[in-house]
C-alpha cells in the first residue's frame, strides 16, 4: 500500500516546506520531512494508530509529527485505504476547522 495524500494535504506539505525553508533553512526542513515520513509509515503500518477524531468526521484519526497534526481517514475512492486529509500546525484552532476550513480534504 502507498499512502495517498489529498490535494489539501499536499498543499499543506508544500506550505510547511516553503515556510520552513524561508524561516529556518534546508536542514530544518529535512528534519521535519523525515519526521513526517516516519508518521506516514506508521499510518501505513497501522491505519488505526493515533487518536480518534470522530467528532470531525466518522473514522477520522490523527497522529502528531513534531508540531504538526496529520489527519487521516479511510476513503471509499481509495478503496477504503487511509488517506492523509490535512497536515496542520498544532496551534490551529481545530474545532473551528469543521466550520471554517475544509478538514475533510477528500
Amino acid at each position: 500500500m502507498t499512502l495517498k495524500l489529498s490535494h489539501l494535504a499536499r498543499q499543506d506539505l508544500e506550505d510547511i516546506r516553503t515556510y520552513t525553508l524561508e524561516r529556518w533553512g534546508r536542514a530544518q526542513w529535512l528534519d521535519y520531512y523525515r519526521d513526517l515520513v516516519r508518521a506516514f509509515e506508521k499510518i501505513e503500518a497501522d491505519p488505526m494508530s493515533g487518536r480518534s477524531r470522530d467528532l470531525f468526521r466518522k473514522g477520522m484519526r490523527s497522529i502528531n509529527s513534531g508540531r504538526h497534526i496529520i489527519f487521516f481517514s479511510p476513503v471509499d475512492a481509495a478503496g477504503g485505504e487511509p488517506v492523509v486529509l490535512r497536515i496542520l500546525h498544532q496551534r490551529r484552532h481545530l474545532p473551528a476547522m469543521v466550520y471554517y476550513d475544509d478538514l475533510d480534504g477528500a
